[in-house]
């Protein structure tokens, strides 16, 4: 099959079926509970995690490995596609990291190989990185070379909008992705710290009292004419979760709505009933959602409702060493 294959880590949240339809094969991550090793499956899959995580405060996460990455990447290559590989911010995990060290050893190992692999940080992670995967594959079907849509999905990348609040500082503190400024907010009891991506890093946005201020914090930056605006909610969706969809159809009544689970790996570094919002800002040109938008959520007309599936490895592996979110 000629063409370009996306390839991205577990953290995007995409269904079974929109891997599929995205051309995209998702590499799962991996967390450790209860000394055990249980990789993130797609999407609506992953079973009653919350439970696991409750029961095991310091679940390690293990990012992607480089072997697997570039398996990965030779079999797509030996299908004759050229591949994109979007990770998660490399700022949170060592998968871009891995994922480049995968495609400079097949550089040097593969003759032909040369510029058939190109790596690039999302800067994101969850719903953003979902939205900035369909930016690659809407600029990979309008027929672009493999470095013409690597260059668009970097220019695209700052154009995602994340924000995201805790209920509970110690996961994202243990997390060590949180300079020393930024752990000051950890000891105020009662309040919801939101951050956002800003490149890639968590930068704390405000710190507020309960989850309706939580709420509107975090709706506040979403753009009037925003097309779609993507909800992930981090273990059962709870009280922040509906107070956020009821803020955004007060504020933001023509956006579509969809409502995502955020998986195990990333509830495990966030805190269970942590919940994030994405989407793209047009300002820049382009549409409110890249690529067509997403549709394996599910609508928000009122509760949360989740959405299941997202292609994997076909062995199911791919769980590398310790994360960059903070193992264990």
């Amino acid at each position: 099959m000629p063409g370009i294959a996306i390839v991205t880590d577990s953290t995007c949240c995409l269904t079974r079926q929109e891997a599929r339809e995205l051309g995209c094969t998702v590499l799962p991550m991996t967390y450790v509970a209860r000394g055990e090793r249980r990789p993130e499956l797609p999407q609506g899959e992953n079973g009653d995690y919350e439970a696991i995580l409750r029961e095991d405060p310091f679940v390690g996460t293990e990012s992607v490995y480089q072997r697997d990455f570039a398996r990965a990447f030779e079999r797509l290559l030996d299908s004759g596609r050229d591949v994109l590989c979007v990770t998660m911010s490399a700022r949170l995990s060592g998968a871009h990291r891995a994922a480049r060290e995968a495609a400079a050893a097949l550089d040097r190992e593969r003759t032909g190989v040369g510029g058939r692999v190109q790596v690039v940080d999302s800067w994101v992670t969850a719903s953003g990185l979902e939205l900035v995967v369909r930016q690659a594959r809407a600029l990979a079907d309008a027929g672009l070379s493999l470095t013409e849509v690597a260059d668009g999905v970097r220019e695209f990348r700052g154009r995602v909008g994340i924000r995201f609040a805790v209920p509970d500082m110690r996961p994202l503190r243990r997390s060590g992705r949180l300079g020393a400024t930024r752990r000051s907010v950890a000891g105020m009891l009662g309040r919801y710290p939101v951050f956002c991506l800003r490149e890639g890093a968590i930068e704390t946005v405000e710190v507020v009292r309960g989850g309706i201020s939580a709420a509107r914090e975090l709706v506040g930056p979403v753009p009037a004419d925003v097309g779609t605006v993507i909800v992930s909610h981090f273990g059962h969706a709870d009280e922040l979760a509906r107070f956020a969809l009821v803020e955004l159809r007060r504020r933001r009544p023509k956006a579509r709505v969809l409502v995502k689970d955020g998986g195990p790996v990333l509830t495990s570094r966030l805190g269970v009933g942590s919940l994030a919002l994405g989407w793209v800002d047009a300002s820049g040109g382009g549409s409110g959602v890249a690529g067509g938008e997403a549709s394996g959520g599910g609508e928000a007309t009122g509760g949360a409702d989740v959405a299941s599936g997202a292609d994997v490895a076909a062995d199911g592996s791919g769980a590398g060493g310790a994360d960059g979110l903070g193992g264990r």
